[in-house]
């Protein structure tokens, strides 16, 4: 071998360390977590930044979530797991999605019958640890463990129900024509009664960003949060045979094999 063979050679073995170097150090550097948080595994393969300190409090709703679960079952009803925006990203309001979420519930009992039972997470607050509120990483570890299970197969649940547009629409009482004018007509009314909703009617740029919202983004599409229980979901399908997978409907209609099988942009998932 000539000497500048081995010279190039040389190069390219360097150059390949060099790459496989960043490449750990850009991996490490994706899954390491801000103090206090820590990065946890889950049984769908699903990591999260969960600060430590909830870890009991998280152990506690599961096991009081799986308790009501099984009750649930044992009483032969089927079990839906609704998901609805809760928090304000983009332009929402946290308490009227939580009525929001309230309301589909309701309407999926009422159409579903008596022997189907909808879990809505929007009613399940974890406490303060220490003066903090629990973030997202915290709820989705609660939030994994009850979809997944233990085994991440998901047998607990029957089947998800993503919330859509139509769902926030019938909620709002509102049809299809004049949508705009129907939700400015309720924001009206409501901060009549209700100084939350008035902070939003007299502020301009709040008015606009309610409007916009409901009007444009009102789905699980702008949410986090309901980004990776769609991939969860996904995950565990995966991990079942056909015709045995949970069954998956966005907006009130069953989704497309393609649509139960693809994946979603993380929402607080650390990749």
């Amino acid at each position: 071998m000539t000497a500048q063979r081995r010279l190039a050679r040389g190069l390219v073995l360097a150059t390949s360390g060099l790459v496989l170097v960043l490449a750990c150090a850009d991996l490490a550097a994706a899954q390491t977590c801000a103090a206090p948080r820590a990065l946890v595994d889950t049984a769908v393969g699903i990591k999260y930044c969960a600060d430590p300190a909830f870890a009991a409090v998280i152990d506690a709703s599961v096991a009081k979530i799986r308790q009501e679960i099984s009750a649930q079952r044992q009483a032969g009803r089927l079990v839906i797991y609704a998901s609805t925006p809760i928090s304000p990203r983009g332009g929402g309001v946290e308490k009227v999605n939580i009525d929001i979420a309230a309301s589909v519930k309701a309407r999926l009992e009422k159409s579903y019958g008596g022997h189907a039972w909808v879990l809505n997470p929007g009613v399940y607050q974890l406490p303060k640890v220490g003066g903090h509120d629990a973030g997202g990483g915290e709820y989705m570890v609660l939030w994994t463990r009850v979809l997944g299970g233990d085994d991440g197969a998901g047998r607990d649940i029957d089947m998800t129900h993503f919330t859509g547009p139509g769902d926030m629409r019938a909620f709002f009482s509102c049809g299809g024509n004049d949508l705009t004018g129907c939700l400015t007509h309720w924001l009206d009314t409501r901060s009549g009664t209700d100084a939350d909703i008035r902070r939003v009617a007299d502020n301009a740029d709040a008015r606009r960003a309610f409007l916009r919202y409901y009007t444009l983004r009102a789905s699980v599409a702008y949410s986090a949060g309901s980004h990776d229980e769609w991939n969860i979901v996904v995950r565990i399908n995966r991990k079942r045979r056909l015709g045995d997978q949970i069954a998956v409907f966005f907006d009130g209609r069953s989704a497309s094999p393609a649509e139960m099988e693809t994946e979603v942009s993380p929402g607080y998932e650390t990749r």
